[in-house]
Formats: C-alpha cells, structure tokens, sequence
C-alpha cells in the first residue's frame, strides 16, 4: 500500500514537472531573440 501512494505521488510530481516544461517551451517559442536574451545583453555591454 505504502509503495503504492509512493508511485502514484511520483506520478504526480513527474506530471507536473513534464507539463511546467511543456509550458516553458511554449512561452520561449513566442519571445523574440531580443527578449529572450536582453538580460545577458545588458550584462555583456556592463563588462
């Protein structure tokens, strides 16, 4: 029983983790290179 609960929580958490990943890969898709990389632009010019 106990290993049980134990997969289903596994389960659950993989789930999460595959669908965070999923959404991350959309959001990228529709950001440009500049907004995708101004951070580590402003942090280059800085140097």
């Amino acid at each position: 029983m106990r290993r049980l609960v134990l997969v289903v929580a596994l389960l659950a958490v993989a789930s999460a983790g595959i669908s965070a990943s999923f959404a991350a890969v959309n959001h990228a898709k529709s950001l440009t290179f500049a907004e995708r990389f101004a951070p580590a632009l402003d942090l280059m010019a800085k140097q």
